[in-house]
């Protein structure tokens, strides 16, 4: 029975929202078969509903019937798809890797002109019964990316691809020639079919490694943080080679609003100057997106900032700079890394831990402070300009662009 026929009956959807808060593992013990579809089909529904809420709101708030655990687990959030939005405009365009369709549905609402392509039938079947509760005219083909680009006849605005990074074993891969579909030898096809391509990478890829197995085609590189997580590598391609890539760091709201952006490339990081200072008033922290940029110095550059350590990336300054992108914090204490100091300090010996550029791991060094997680107060375990060991003990700023 094909996935629009099956789930025709408004009853289905009426028990699916009776039981959108019950849990799935009880409800398949205690319920039978509900009409023609499996309970277990049913309670799987309910449970990937159930973390789609805050991931894919939008989606979640209609009838639409979501995929097996692993392809919700890899889609895009409703966040980062819209960020994506953003990026493109013009009249066609083709998502060659659809999986679930998150990106292919808020990509083609820049485009009158829309492809959705999957290989794999189940996954078309859902998405192109999903298209349709959501009312967005995208044209769906069951392919592999190279079958459906042989059949391009005019070159496409725009083509789109998120490769699987799962090996044959289900491991993780990060290196381009190791995804599927490889972008390194798909090339010439995707730029002798479309004029512009965005291709999206794993979090954990080096990003310099990943434009190097790309021949240095590429032009811009966009790093998406959200929920306090580098979530995905955008990488924008060129069809010749590209001296001076533009990486930019972008933390979203949990809606998907851009809260701050940090933008530049190798080039200027290399000539930017930095110096080194001791902890003043304030010690600020860059965000996962700007950490994972590596644009240190020209970071403490434009905001003026002091670095404590060449490799501690933690900066600080006297001046209150409340457009910075990352944590700000409000020194209270600078002491020796030793229980009794701290104590004096801290008398309730309960802190937020970090530690930056130290010799020790953090559990370790909590059990030798004696300290418990929580309370108002930041503790920084960290290397001075000086090679000295020291506690930061700081309390945390909120800024008007409420990142954090």
């Amino acid at each position: 029975m094909a996935l629009k026929d099956k789930l025709q009956a408004e009853n289905i959807w009426q028990f699916i929202k009776d039981h959108e808060q019950d849990n799935p593992a009880h409800l398949v013990l205690r319920q039978p078969d509900f009409h023609h579809i499996p309970i277990q089909e049913l309670a799987a529904q309910i449970a990937a509903r159930q973390k789609a809420k805050m991931k894919l709101p939008e989606w979640h708030a209609q009838k639409v019937w979501f995929p097996p655990k692993v392809s919700l687990e890899q889609c895009s959030s409703e966040a980062t798809a819209r960020f994506k939005a953003s990026l493109l405009s013009g009249k066609s365009f083709a998502d060659l890797t659809g999986g679930f369709g998150i990106d292919t549905y808020y990509l083609s609402q820049q485009f009158e002109e829309c492809h959705y392509v999957e290989q794999e039938q189940v996954l078309c079947e859902l998405a192109a019964y999903n298209f349709h509760v959501l009312n967005q005219p995208i044209e769906v083909h069951q392919a592999q990316s190279e079958e459906f680009l042989e059949k391009i006849e005019k070159p496409l605005d725009w083509v789109y691809l998120d490769p699987a990074r799962r090996g044959d074993r289900a491991q993780k891969v990060f290196l381009w020639q190791d995804c599927s579909p490889n972008i390194t030898t798909l090339l010439p096809q995707l730029f002798a079919s479309s004029k512009n391509v965005m291709v999206k990478a794993a979090p954990m890829q080096d990003i310099s490694r990943g434009i190097a197995e790309l021949e240095n085609k590429v032009k811009a590189v966009y790093i998406i943080e959200w929920q306090k997580e580098v979530k995905e590598l955008l990488y924008i391609l060129s069809p010749t080679e590209v001296e001076e890539v533009r990486i930019t760091a972008v933390s979203l709201s949990d809606v998907g609003d851009v809260l701050t952006t940090f933008a530049g490339n190798k080039s200027q990081e290399t000539v930017a100057n930095v110096y080194y200072q001791s902890p003043q008033k304030y010690l600020y922290e860059p965000s996962p997106a700007v950490m994972k940029s590596g644009l240190y110095k020209l970071l403490g550059g434009r905001f003026e900032l002091g670095k404590l350590h060449a490799n501690t990336q933690l900066f600080t300054s006297n001046q209150l700079r409340t457009d910075f992108p990352g944590r700000i914090f409000e020194l209270k204490s600078q002491i020796p890394v030793q229980k009794k100091q701290l104590k004096q300090v801290l008398p309730e010996m309960k802190a937020n831990l970090s530690t930056r550029n130290f010799p020790m791991p953090i559990a370790q060094l909590k059990k030798k402070l004696a300290i418990t997680d929580g309370g108002a107060h930041y503790l920084f375990a960290t290397t001075l300009k000086d090679d000295v060991k020291a506690l930061l003990v700081c309390e945390k700023l909120t800024t008007p662009v409420g990142l954090y």
